[in-house]
C-alpha cells in the first residue's frame, strides 16, 4: 500500500476512536432526570433507541473513511457538484411527493399513483447514493471553517471533537409543561416514523395521567447524537446552519455550560441560544467557502448601544401578519394570563391565537404552554417573549474579539445569574434590550 494510504488510514482510524469518545459521551448522557413509568409505558412503542442507533451508525461513518483509504477520492469540483445534486433532489422529492399526494386525494388511477410513487423512490434512492459523499464534504467545509474561527482544538492530525453528520429524517420529541407555567419538563425522544395522528392521541393519553400538564409532540431537524443528525429536507446553508449547531453542543458537552444542559430552564436556554449563534457564524463562513456567495449580516453590536443606530425591523405593510411580532406578543400575554392564575383564560386564548395563525398562513396544530417550552427553548426565537438571554448573549459576543473568544467567555458558564453579570460587565442594561 502506498506510503500516503497508509497515512491516510491511520489518521481515518486515529479520528475514529477520538469521535468514539465523543459518541460514548453523548450515549451516556442522552436523557435527563428520572422517569416516570406510566409516561415510559405510553410512549414505549415510539421511543427512539438511541444506543442501538449508536451501535448501527456510528461505525459506519468511520469504516467507510478507512475503506476510502484504499479508493480514489472525488475531486473538489465532483465533490461540489454532488453536494448541489444532493439539494437539488430535495426540490423534486417535495414535488413529487406533492404530486402524489395530490393523485391519492383525488383519488386517481391506480398507475397514475403507483408512478408518482416509483419517481419518488428513485429520487430518493439517488439522493441516499450521494449522501455520504455529501455528508464528507460538508464536514470537512465545516472543519476548515472551525479552524480559521480558531474554535476548534487541534492534536497532531485530529481536530477535536471531530465534525461528523448523517443526513437523517427528522425524529420527534414529547415535550410536556405545566399547564399554568412556562417551564419545560423531561422529554421523550420518538421516532421519525410517528404519524400525525398517533401523535395526537400520544397528546391526549399524557394529558390525561395528568390533568395539570400540557403536551407537545414535535418534530425536530437535528440532535446531537454522534454522528449527528441532521435532516435532508433543507439547503446548503440550512444543512450548513443544524450542523454546525449541533457540533456545537458537542463542542459544549466538554465545557460546564454543556455539562449543566440537562439542568433545563435558563441554563438549558443558554445552551441552545449559544448553540445558535455560533452555528450562525460557523454556517455562514462555510457557506461561503463554499459557493464563493457571501451571507450579509449585520455586525456584532450590543443591544441599543450609544452612538449606533439598531436596523429596524421593517415595517410590515398594512394588513399584513408579522409572524415574529405576533408571536412575541402572544408569549407575552400568555404570561400575563398565567402570572394572574387564569389558566383557563390562557388556555382560550392560546386557541383563538393558534386559528389566527393559521388563518394568515402560518398553520400550527396546537398551541399551549409546552409548544412555548420548547420552542422558548431558543432565546433568540420569538417564543421567549421578552427573555433576557438573547439580548445578553449577544452583548457578550459583541464585546468579544471574535467567536472563539465569546465561546470561551459563554462555555463557562455554569451557574444561574452568571450570564447576567458577565452581560452587565459587557455593557448590558435591562433598558438596552
Amino acid at each position: 500500500m502506498p506510503v500516503s494510504k497508509m497515512r491516510a488510514l491511520r489518521s481515518n482510524l486515529t479520528l475514529g476512536m477520538a469521535a468514539l469518545a465523543v459518541a460514548l459521551l453523548i450515549a451516556a448522557g442522552a436523557g435527563r432526570g428520572g422517569t416516570i413509568s406510566e409516561l415510559r409505558l405510553a410512549t414505549a412503542a415510539y421511543e427512539q433507541d438511541l444506543v442501538r442507533w449508536e451501535i448501527v451508525h456510528f461505525p459506519q461513518k468511520w469504516l467507510r473513511l478507512a475503506a476510502g483509504a484504499f479508493r480514489s477520492a472525488p475531486g473538489p469540483e465532483e465533490r461540489q457538484a454532488r453536494a448541489e445534486e444532493f439539494f437539488a433532489l430535495g426540490g423534486e422529492i417535495a414535488a413529487r411527493r406533492g404530486e402524489l399526494e395530490r393523485a391519492m386525494a383525488a383519488q386517481a388511477a391506480q398507475d397514475k399513483a403507483a408512478s408518482a410513487q416509483d419517481a419518488v423512490a428513485a429520487l430518493e434512492r439517488r439522493r441516499a447514493a450521494l449522501a455520504p459523499d455529501v455528508e464528507e464534504t460538508l464536514e470537512a467545509a465545516l472543519t476548515n471553517a472551525l479552524d480559521e474561527l480558531g474554535v476548534i482544538a487541534r492534536y497532531g492530525p485530529v481536530r477535536w471533537p471531530p465534525v461528523d453528520f448523517t443526513f437523517e429524517e427528522g425524529g420527534h420529541v414529547l415535550v410536556r409543561s405545566p399547564r399554568g407555567a412556562v417551564v419545560r419538563l423531561q422529554d421523550r425522544l420518538l421516532s421519525a416514523e410517528m404519524s400525525l395522528p398517533r401523535q395526537a392521541a400520544l397528546e391526549r393519553a399524557v394529558e390525561e395521567m395528568d390533568a395539570g400538564v400540557s403536551a407537545i409532540v414535535v418534530r425536530i431537524g437535528g440532535l446531537a447524537t454522534y454522528p449527528a443528525q441532521v435532516t435532508p429536507h433543507t439547503s446548503l446553508h440550512g444543512a450548513l446552519s443544524v450542523a454546525a449547531h449541533e457540533w456545537m453542543h458537542h463542542w459544549l458537552a466538554f465545557r460546564p455550560l454543556g455539562r449543566k444542559w440537562a439542568a433545563g430552564g435558563e441554563l438549558m436556554s443558554v445552551n441552545e441560544t449559544v448553540a445558535n449563534i455560533a452555528a450562525e457564524e460557523i454556517s455562514d463562513l462555510t457557506f461561503e467557502r463554499l459557493t464563493g456567495e457571501a451571507v450579509a449580516r449585520p455586525p456584532w453590536q450590543p443591544p441599543g448601544a450609544e452612538g449606533e443606530e439598531e436596523a429596524p425591523r421593517p415595517t410590515p405593510e398594512p394588513g399584513e401578519f408579522d409572524f415574529r411580532r405576533e408571536m412575541r406578543e402572544t408569549r407575552e400575554t400568555l404570561d400575563a394570563l398565567l402570572a394572574g392564575g387564569d389558566v383557563s383564560g390562557a388556555e382560550a386564548y392560546l386557541e383563538e391565537r393558534r386559528r389566527e395563525f393559521t388563518a394568515n398562513g402560518f398553520p400550527i396544530r396546537r398551541l399551549n404552554t409546552a409548544w412555548f417550552a420548547f420552542y422558548g427553548t431558543y432565546a433568540d426565537g420569538p417564543a421567549s417573549g421578552s427573555s433576557p438571554i438573547d439580548p445578553q448573549l449577544r452583548t457578550l459576543r459583541a464585546d468579544s474579539s471574535g467567536l472563539a473568544a465569546f465561546l470561551d467567555r459563554a462555555a463557562a458558564i455554569d451557574e444561574v445569574g452568571e450570564l447576567e453579570r458577565l452581560a452587565r460587565e459587557a455593557g448590558w442594561r435591562p433598558d438596552s434590550q
